[in-house]
């Protein structure tokens, strides 16, 4: 079975489905010394290599335009880039960065007053991590993964920025369920403002959902997916319930409303709020629920409430059903910089671009691991409280790592770590020191004072 894990932004492709990585962004917060650098993009490479063991480490592999996809007037037999073929390699080279021209979109528009990313270049080529083989260098390991882009931020300061396989630094580059992410964002605002209650029924909201294996959930349950819902996520069964959601948002497809009215079944021995289940349809009933709440579309509140905000400085895309319904699960393509203002203003407590996107309480919420106990109830395999230990809010927690991560299927990876070691962190764009703010622990409600988290992987 494949799972929504590890984002590292590496946009990746996680072996199972083929071997390509696509893109990855990573964050460093913290010392700037070398060691600590080293143990922060060390820590973070090994918890994606557990998920990629078979990653080619031999040679920087063929990017899409030595492939010759969709290169000519038409392009020739085997190149053509289409909806049946754009999730597999060697197709998703050039998919994954060109989805608008495959799929209809919404915009999110970009900030009319970007944020600016100060830069300082650090030699990285000596970080090394070891596959079982013998050390490799990081760096070379990347480039040879089927990496896309990678992005280094040390307090805010970009050090190290990576493009491959022909991905422009202005070219969204689609993120898949790190849209989830995004989505729970949003819905913990709508909480704060008391426009949604995390307590109340789904069907409070969507009463077309009430007959639905939704409907008696609460929106919390279905924040965490520990909803029951009997729900088959295996990807590369063309019969499979998550076969049908995407059928449900290709040109043509019923819609991911219908699609969602028609699932009703519960998991067998299973009562809401028992139990950890992946489900991909549980953000798009978040996103039914954002619309609705709101009278705006997911793609207006992602922009006045996130990306206009926080400073980003390209327009981000949804993918949308033939309806014009967002996919809320895992449609949005963004560019590798706005990815890293979007962690970093995580990492800073809801701060980016001068002013609070969203309140510390929300950022502080996300960064807090709560739902251990419910975890591994669900699934018999030992990477559900081994390495990851929680699910909440629509975001991942690693255990021994105090981080937070938003995950993709194909190796999309926002990871904010927020170890306690004193240093100190830069606003971004301020260009100057300051003392970091306190920041709360899984175990203690605050973290003492000169605590700061040190690394964020987008």
């Amino acid at each position: 079975m494949l799972w929504d894990a590890i984002f590292f932004v590496f946009f990746c492709v996680s072996v199972e489905f083929s071997r390509h990585r696509i893109g990855c962004e990573l964050q460093l917060n913290g010392l700037i010394e070398e060691p600590t650098m080293k143990k922060a993009i060390t820590s973070v490479l090994a918890l994606t290599i557990a998920f990629w063991t078979a990653v080619s480490t031999a040679k920087v592999p063929a990017t899409a335009s030595d492939l010759g996809l969709m290169v000519g007037a038409p392009p020739e037999e085997g190149a053509l880039v289409t909806l049946e073929n754009f999730i597999v390699p060697p197709y998703n080279r050039w998919a994954f960065s060109n989805m608008r021209e495959l799929v209809p979109t919404r915009e999110v528009a970009a900030s009319a007053e970007p944020s600016e990313l100060a830069e300082r270049t650090v030699n990285l080529s000596e970080v090394s991590v070891d596959l079982g083989d013998g050390p490799v260098s990081a760096l070379d390991w990347v480039a040879s993964a089927y990496t896309d882009g990678f992005i280094v931020l040390d307090r805010g300061v970009v050090v190290h920025e990576q493009y491959e396989n022909d991905l422009k630094s202005d070219q969204p580059h689609i993120m898949f369920s790190v849209t989830k992410s995004l989505t729970g964002s949003v819905m913990l605002q709508l909480f704060e403002e008391g426009r949604v209650d995390a307590d109340a029924s789904i069907s409070t909201y969507v009463p077309e959902l009430k007959d639905s294996a939704f409907g008696d959930a609460t929106v919390q349950q279905v924040m965490d997916m520990t909803n029951s819902i009997a729900y088959d996520e295996t990807y590369d069964d063309p019969e499979s319930d998550i076969a049908r959601f995407i059928a449900a948002f290709f040109p043509g497809g019923e819609g991911i409303y219908s699609h969602l009215r028609s699932l009703a079944n519960k998991t067998d021995g299973l009562e809401h709020g028992d139990a950890f289940h992946y489900v991909t349809p549980d953000p798009e009933v978040l996103g039914w629920i954002i619309r609705r709440a709101t009278g705006k579309t997911l793609a207006q509140n992602v922009q006045e409430r996130i990306w206009g905000p926080m400073g980003a400085e390209h327009a981000a895309y949804y993918w949308v059903d033939s309806h014009g319904v967002e996919m809320a699960g895992g449609g949005i393509s963004m560019t590798l910089r706005d990815a890293a203002r979007f962690g970093q203003m995580i990492l800073n407590d809801g701060e980016a671009n001068g002013s609070q996107v969203f309140s510390a309480a929300i950022a502080k919420r996300i960064k807090t691991p709560r739902n251990q106990a419910v975890f591994n109830k669900y699934y018999e395999d030992d990477w559900y409280g081994e390495v990851a230990e929680d699910y909440h809010d629509q975001w991942w927690s690693y255990k021994n790592e105090d981080a937070v991560v938003a995950l993709g299927i194909h190796g999309q990876f926002i990871y904010v770590n927020a170890e306690q070691l004193p240093s100190y962190a830069v606003s971004p764009g301020a260009g100057v020191l300051r003392p970091a703010e306190q920041r709360p622990s899984p175990n203690q409600d605050a973290r003492p004072e000169g605590a700061e988290p040190e690394l964020i992987v987008l």
